[in-house]
């Protein structure tokens, strides 16, 4: 089976190189620091804060370390204090999103999508409509730069549509920006332009690997006494190895090393891929993404175009599974990353288009 559901790119070389940070993190621990050893909420990360924040560009007395981006978003609808209310997504939304909204019971209000992703003015309208009927919107949880599952960005004039929308109906922001490397030149994120309604969630499970399980947040200063809640009772902290290996790939300049070789081999697959599928078929999207939505013809479900390329050996995501709404796109997700090697990726994405042929 050829993958074509994993979405963020491994490169050659990096098992080795993780394995090698996590063996100086491991031999860097004391014999008789008994802090090592207890609930890492209670010991001194500022320095490991420090870096994640001067890596991101956010202000570091209000960053927190995380088990990566999933953790993140939950520990920032944990903070919010806004379980059991409603969400604001897009309708074609990240699973993950809609996954953890399910799980804390609120209910997710799908808003249209464009080139851009979120449209304000649909926003606005679910807002409106939901406040009619008692069971007003209260957060947003969006990806503005390369969005999952479109792989669209948002300019600054939607962005500064979006915060509008959030400060005139007072909705708390939940800005995931796990794949927002792959965009580098992108308007500025939510989270600098309204600080005081956003949680920036961000880490190094799309940007180096899942398996590097170290993620940081980024709260409004109002919720930062709660964050600490969170944290403790979510998960007591974090790994300390684990983000002792991290920021050592931060420090040193690895990580934006392998960022840069990600984004280059990123633009040859997805141009190729494009070039294959025919650009009319494709979302917009950046160019370096590793994946991209892919239209289907109205007579056919993306449950049965999965199924029909099952068949053929390749493992894709139909939109049915990022589905907010009714209104969801009519396609599925193309995802360029599960292959290391780039031949096979492109054996996948001609099989697809060959299938897509016979439509």
């Amino acid at each position: 089976m050829i993958e074509m559901q994993y979405n963020f790119p491994l490169l050659p070389g990096q098992p080795a190189e993780w394995r090698g940070r996590l063996r100086a993190a491991v031999d860097a621990l004391s014999d008789d620091n008994y802090y090592e050893m207890r609930p890492t909420f209670l010991s001194d990360q500022k320095a490991l804060t420090d870096a994640g924040a001067k890596w991101m560009g956010m202000p570091p007395e209000r960053t927190f370390l995380t088990e990566g981006g999933h953790h993140g978003s939950l520990i920032a609808l944990m903070a919010s204090g806004l379980a059991g209310r409603p969400i604001a997504v897009d309708v074609a939304a990240y699973t993950g999103a809609l996954e953890q909204s399910r799980a804390m019971g609120c209910a997710t209000v799908g808003c249209a999508v464009d080139d851009e992703g979120m449209v304000a003015e649909s926003l606005r309208e679910q807002c409106e409509r939901a406040a009619a009927a008692g069971k007003p919107v209260r957060m947003m949880y969006c990806i503005p730069t390369v969005h999952n599952p479109l792989g669209c960005v948002a300019g600054l004039a939607r962005r500064e549509e979006l915060v509008a929308v959030a400060r005139e109906f007072d909705l708390l922001i939940i800005e995931d920006a796990a794949y927002s490397y792959m965009a580098p030149d992108a308007a500025p994120p939510l989270a600098t332009m309204a600080p005081e309604r956003t949680f920036y969630v961000r880490g190094l499970s799309k940007s180096y690997a899942p398996g590097a399980r170290t993620g940081f947040l980024v709260a409004p200063e109002k919720f930062v006494p709660m964050m600490w809640v969170a944290l403790k009772n979510a998960a007591t902290g974090t790994s300390l190895v684990h983000a002792r290996a991290a920021v050592s790939l931060i420090e040193d300049g690895t990580l934006e090393r392998v960022i840069a070789a990600k984004n280059v081999e990123g633009r040859a697959r997805n141009a190729e891929s494009r070039a294959l599928l025919g650009e009319a078929n494709c979302w917009a999207g950046a160019k370096a993404a590793w994946h991209l939505w892919v239209r289907l013809p109205k007579n056919v479900t993306p449950q049965v175009f999965e199924a029909r390329m099952k068949e053929r050996g390749v493992a894709i995501s139909g939109g049915n599974w990022f589905a907010a709404g009714a209104d969801v796109p009519n396609g599925f997700r193309l995802a360029l990353g599960g292959e290391v090697e780039r031949e096979k990726c492109m054996e996948g994405v001609r099989l697809v288009a060959e299938e897509m042929g016979k439509l």
